[in-house]
């Protein structure tokens, strides 16, 4: 009876184990669970959502910034196109030395109308960021800064703020 117990304890513990560290199920609406990771330019990302198509990486510079960024499209549709799901951008250059500074810059570089993209003041991580519905951005120490944005289509803010929640610098 002892061996049989002992037998049903291990089974239990192996049994919970595959439970609680298997990624998470997203529901019916692909919401964001504890899905696929990703790293993207010495940042770690834990909570992807479900259903993001094909990667694709990119390193550019744009107004003495450089950007290292991870597009996720699917597609193609019926006419050819693509549709980006999740784009992760991490930035630095010394032009994004304050939260002010990166807002100031952030908001202009992404030329979108102030009807699209409303943001307002959020904190990640502690830090100064601003957060609209499809898109967060944030300061992540003088110099360094990130961008989450998902398709407004598919996903809620709530799921843009827990990717970039999920986000942490790497230690190399």
């Amino acid at each position: 009876m002892r061996a049989l117990m002992r037998r049903l304890g291990l089974l239990t513990v192996v049994v919970m184990s595959i439970v609680l560290l298997a990624p998470g199920v997203p529901d019916a609406a692909g919401a964001v669970g504890a899905g696929p990771s990703a790293t993207v330019g010495g940042f770690g990302f834990s909570r992807l959502p479900a259903g993001l198509g094909a990667r694709s990486d990119f390193v550019y510079d744009y107004d003495d910034v450089d950007f290292t960024s991870a597009v996720w499209e699917t597609g193609p549709d019926a006419d050819g196109g693509y549709r980006v799901d999740l784009d992760i951008t991490v930035m630095h250059g010394i032009r994004l030395s304050s939260p002010r500074a990166l807002q100031d810059w952030f908001i202009a570089y992404e030329e979108r109308p102030p009807a699209e993209a409303r943001y307002v003041p959020v904190r990640i991580h502690g830090r100064r960021g601003w957060v609209s519905r499809d898109e967060v951005f944030w300061l992540v120490r003088p110099g360094v800064a990130l961008a989450v944005r998902l398709d407004g289509a598919r996903w809620t803010r709530s799921d843009v703020l827990r990717v970039a929640r999920s986000g942490h610098e790497l230690q190399l």
